[in-house]
């Protein structure tokens, strides 16, 4: 037996990952969203499989923050997908709950490993301030910024086309939108001190590209006579409130 197979929090994740395939199986590949979505659930596996093979020290509890990072990423992408209709809001609000009961124990174990190899204090937890039947599971519900860009998501799938993803201009808008949030949710929840600030520049990045891609939409005609300042004006917020971080 492997060391990670003693671990109740790797077969929970292992679990999770398993339901991730079996969820997202019918879904196109042309949403941004699979992808990202099954690499997240693979990560939280891999991470922690890795941190029980590595000896003490800072290295081991590293792995823990790349899973909990991807379990941040995974909780927004349940999120992306609801806002998709990919995913029946009961059924996503079932599968963050059992994200967030993986999440809580990796949070547990990397207080474990770290103990005297890390300064806690100095590291927000992604969960703060919640209770279990708290209406809000993670902490990066709570941002507006984080709220818009779902917001934005939701204008771009009422698009004419904008669901279904046909034109490349459209998957890449997708891309970066998709970008967006999962990027603001790690990057809110993230433990190390110098990750959380390259995140939300990615976000950041992602909220520019999202705006020249719909510059592109209206170059090549794509849905013609549709108003595009309403997801412009989202943009604008978005890149606002992030260069305050």
């Amino acid at each position: 037996m492997f060391t990670h197979h003693k671990l109740d929090v790797y077969r929970k994740a292992l679990e999770w990952a398993g339901s991730v395939e079996r969820i997202s199986g019918g879904w196109a590949r042309a949403h941004s969203l699979v992808d990202h979505f099954r690499r997240a659930s693979e990560s939280i596996v891999l991470n922690i499989a890795e941190g029980a093979r590595l000896g003490p020290g800072p290295a081991k509890v590293v792995t823990l923050d790349y899973a909990i990072g991807s379990a941040l990423e995974g909780a927004a992408c349940l999120d992306i997908a609801e806002v998709k209709t990919l995913l029946p809001s009961p059924e996503a609000r079932t599968e963050k709950r059992r994200l967030l009961e993986v999440t809580r124990m990796l949070i547990g174990l990397r207080k474990s490993w770290g103990h005297a190899a890390i300064h806690e204090e100095s590291h927000p937890d992604p969960l703060r301030g919640l209770t279990p039947n708290s209406e809000v599971l993670f902490h990066h519900e709570r941002l507006d910024v984080y709220r818009v860009g779902l917001e934005f998501m939701r204008w771009l799938c009422s698009l004419p086309g904008g669901q279904e993803l046909s034109d490349r201009t459209y998957r890449r808008l997708d891309q970066a939108a998709t970008s967006l949030s999962w990027n603001i949710a790690e990057g809110n929840g993230r433990y190390s001190e110098l990750d959380p600030h390259r995140f939300l520049e990615v976000a950041a990045a992602s909220a520019v590209k999202s705006a020249a891609y719909l510059d592109r939409c209206e170059q090549k005609s794509l849905s013609v006579g549709t108003d595009r300042s309403p997801g412009r004006e989202l943009l604008g917020r978005i890149t606002a409130t992030l260069s305050r971080f």
